[in-house]
């Protein structure tokens, strides 16, 4: 009987040793995965802010990347290569990981980039000088924020993904579980969300696509002005984008996220059928629409849109978390502008004027957006005056601000761009999650 007692106490504390190591690597699993998730979010935001770097009155360095394969890959590696800093855990298993890069060391590599592969002329070297004198900050600084979770966030820099590498214990067969803010709003909210953000992903694709330069003073989007069927043919192009992974929701925010993905060779071959057709002016040539294909070497043009659930499912959210989110969080944040030029009537005056609308319309939704008002008397401008470090990631929202529509008057364009207001809310709520996480 003895010796059958001693046994089953063995026995007990093989299996409780078992149960606390399999809880022990969970629980250090869990870590890993929250630290990969917080890395991947501090590399976009600094993509994000790199990105908002406004380069003189029409240019972003998000429009600039545009111009060259080339451009983008060395801009997306120097963000790689940035140190993060070391992580920080919560009790509630969530990581924060920070990373700062000095603007300095932005304007010359952007320089850098302008001497060896670009040949536009809307960026001269003369504008990165003048970005200090935009930017009052010496240094871009983010937080990346994660919670453990499998599946990275779309839109990361080139080679991140694969730098931060599979997720521990190895890739998940089946779909990555749903974070819990938004089982709160149901499933009817998430499938709208998706839908909304697939809808804005065809529209950031739409203007990835009408930024392909085709001569060195010509882009798709002049190239459209010429005829209404050129645009009309080449918008049908989109039909042909799918989507590429799983929509990815965020674990903090009732913000989905999609990425839509139409072949390089599919958008060239329309733009050359649709050269043959219609076009009568003579600033484009077919050979012009070869050089493409050399210029860009991706065999694909890929955005990633974005979008919330309605306002009804975000108040429910509100009352189950007992949470009070601005009413501008819960709906598109929009602004129009105007332009005009003195021969509006041809197609390159059309152009100009919407170029000084699309220009005067990001223009009033930064004054709209610095205006908002989080709480009491603070506003988002007060907001990122108290905490610096912001000011760079309030500027870089306007990286996903995106053209929603265009139309012409008999002597103006009227251009409307749009943000979600949740991008904003993000922003600003992370800095308030951070504030509260302080010992």
């Amino acid at each position: 009987m003895r010796i059958r007692h001693v046994t089953g106490i063995a026995i007990a504390l093989v299996v409780t040793a078992a149960a606390a190591l399999g809880q022990d690597v969970a629980q250090a699993q869990k870590k890993l995965l929250s630290k990969r998730a917080a890395e991947a979010d501090a590399y976009r935001k600094l993509a994000e802010a790199v990105y908002g770097v406004q380069l003189n009155s029409r240019t972003y360095v998000k429009d600039y990347v545009t111009e060259s394969d080339d451009i983008r890959g060395s801009v997306d590696e120097f963000i790689k290569g940035i140190r993060l800093g070391d992580p920080v855990w919560y009790d509630d298993g969530s990581c924060e990981v920070t990373a700062e890069v000095t603007v300095a060391k932005v304007i010359e590599t952007l320089r850098s980039t302008h001497d060896r592969y670009y040949d536009g002329d809307s960026v001269k070297t003369s504008d990165f000088e003048s970005i200090t004198r935009r930017i009052e900050k010496k240094v871009i600084k983010v937080i990346g924020m994660g919670a453990p979770r499998e599946d990275l966030p779309p839109n990361l820099p080139e080679g991140v993904a694969e730098m931060l590498g599979p997720p521990p214990g190895g890739p998940s067969s089946g779909p990555p579980p749903i974070p819990d803010i938004w089982k709160t709003v149901g499933p009817q909210a998430r499938l709208m969300a998706i839908g909304g953000a697939r809808k804005d992903a065809q529209r950031r694709l739409a203007e990835r696509i009408k930024g392909l330069r085709l001569t060195a003073r010509t882009q798709v989007r002049d190239f459209m002005t010429e005829s209404d069927q050129i645009t009309t043919e080449l918008c049908a192009t989109l039909v042909g984008a799918y989507e590429v992974g799983r929509p990815y929701l965020h674990h903090d925010e009732l913000i989905a996220e999609v990425t839509m993905c139409v072949p390089t060779e599919q958008v060239i071959t329309a733009i050359k059928t649709l050269h043959s057709r219609h076009y009568k002016g003579d600033d484009v040539k077919g050979h012009d629409i070869e050089k493409i294909v050399k210029r860009v070497i991706k065999k694909d043009f890929v955005a990633t849109g974005m979008s919330v659930p309605a306002p009804r499912f975000i108040h429910k959210y509100e009352q189950r978390a007992q949470v009070d989110l601005p009413d501008w969080s819960m709906g598109m944040i929009e602004a129009r502008g105007q332009g005009t030029d003195e021969d509006i009537a041809s197609a390159q005056g059309r152009l100009k004027a919407a170029r000084a609308a699309e220009l005067d319309a990001r223009r009033k939704l930064v004054e709209r957006i610095a205006g908002l008002s989080i709480k009491a008397e603070t506003t988002v401008r007060d907001f990122t005056t108290q905490y610096d470090h912001l000011s760079s990631l309030v500027d870089a929202i306007m990286v996903d601000a995106v053209v929603t529509e265009t139309r012409f008057t008999s002597d103006s364009a009227v251009v409307t761009v749009q943000v979600p207001g949740m991008r904003v809310w993000a922003v600003v709520n992370s800095e308030f999650v951070h504030q509260r996480r302080q010992p």
